[in-house]
């Protein structure tokens, strides 16, 4: 039997070595998924259980697809079933939903038989992850540090850092300001090149010195932040 032939194996889904076939196919495929999701997430969202529940929404959307088969009245049933269930667990990252839509695309193709599809289109998809990861498509300009820093409320207005600010930096860009204290301090946030990688401690010392400002600290921005 040709097992890329979906009508035949639909037709053996009584056959408990078929059921066991398919399951495991759903889980290997569900690995692929979280093991790509895993080597190309950025970040510090990532979370394991996410990636285990792709493997386990593979898994189930494929039994879910075996039970309906070809009964439209049974599909409705377990589908009005789910509608009243509740996921309050939100999604921290967007490209996290397409990972879930990848699992259920590809439980769906299982649990229907089109194994081609399911197979070829765990491998194509994954290829295209992989290369916008390493491509770094669409991403920002990274520059050499994130600098934190915390500032009294009423020295903002003389902008004492600029004048560090121009000494040593290429470029500077804003990334949040958030106030703290009941508005009597600032924490800036901002993403820097260094005109000479050298004088980051020197940098440093010069900007901790100011009057006002306190709590100076930096983070090498090779890696995606979130603020």
């Amino acid at each position: 039997m040709d097992i890329f032939k979906a009508k035949e194996v639909v037709k053996m889904f009584s056959d408990p070595i078929q059921i066991i076939f398919l399951l495991g196919l759903a889980a290997l495929l569900g690995m692929v998924i979280s093991w790509t999701y895993h080597r190309t997430h950025k970040g510090f969202s990532y979370s394991q259980s996410f990636a285990n529940t792709l493997i386990l929404m593979t898994v189930i959307t494929t039994l879910i697809i075996m039970v309906i088969g070809d009964n439209i009245a049974r599909a409705i049933g377990i589908f009005g079933a789910f509608s009243i269930v509740r996921f309050r667990t939100s999604v921290k990252d967007t490209r996290d939903t397409a990972f879930i839509f990848f699992a259920l695309a590809i439980g769906l193709a299982v649990g229907t038989g089109s194994l081609a599809i399911g197979i070829t289109g765990t491998i194509a998809l994954s290829i295209l992850i992989f290369a916008l990861y390493h491509g770094n498509f669409a991403g920002p300009k990274k520059l050499d540090y994130v600098l934190n820093f915390k500032m009294d409320s009423k020295d903002h207005a003389d902008n004492i850092f600029k004048t560090i600010f121009a000494k040593h930096l290429k470029t500077e860009t804003l990334l949040n300001v958030e106030s703290k204290d009941r508005g009597n301090h600032l924490v800036f946030t901002f993403n820097i090149g260094l005109k000479n990688k050298d004088s980051l401690k020197e940098f440093l010392n010069e900007l901790n010195q100011l009057k006002g400002i306190s709590d100076v600290n930096v983070v090498s921005s090779k890696n995606d932040l979130e603020f």
